[in-house]
């Protein structure tokens, strides 16, 4: 159908869009950075004035959480699942959580924003939310709202974007 190839090239480049101002470090703020990374059977745990973060992984697991902006990530993986949450703006939260060979990828890119990806079963799973906006992205299916928010999940073959008055989704 016309409308679901607009709506996956127009999450693509909301997706690259959002890539390349986090490669760029342009979405973090001034707070302290911490970093949490866990694998096999450890976790990790650090708070530095407004920002914290956390790592659990299972055995034969990986879970990798980044904070730069002065607000929360997290995340948990188990049974060689690879979980990755960054956080890049004040007063925002990403959770990234990924079970049964699944990966994920949790990115909040602007303030006041919260996004979560949960993948299972050896898919991929991936949430951006940016400029208080809200992602999800998981079983079972994704969800986007607020000012941009972008999600895809391949378990479920779920995908969306919010950017304003724009809300495409299948």
């Amino acid at each position: 159908m016309r409308i679901h190839r607009f709506a996956t090239r127009a999450l693509i480049v909301a997706v690259g869009g959002a890539g390349a101002i986090w490669g760029l470090g342009l979405g973090g703020g001034g707070a302290q950075a911490v970093t949490c990374n866990a694998t096999n059977g450890h976790e990790v745990q650090q708070i530095q004035g407004t920002s914290g973060c956390g790592a659990r992984a299972g055995v034969g697991s990986n879970a990798s959480a980044q904070e730069t902006g002065g607000g929360t990530a997290v995340a948990v993986s188990d049974r060689g699942g690879n979980a990755t949450a960054i956080n890049q703006a004040p007063g925002s939260s990403a959770l990234a959580g990924a079970t049964t060979n699944g990966t994920s990828y949790s990115i909040t890119t602007g303030p006041k924003a919260l996004s979560v990806a949960q993948a299972r079963a050896g898919g991929y799973s991936v949430a951006i939310g940016g400029w208080g906006g809200q992602a999800y992205s998981g079983q079972p299916g994704v969800g986007c709202s607020g000012g941009f928010a972008a999600a895809v999940d391949s378990t479920s073959g779920k995908a969306c974007l919010k950017y304003g008055s724009i809300d495409l989704h299948n």
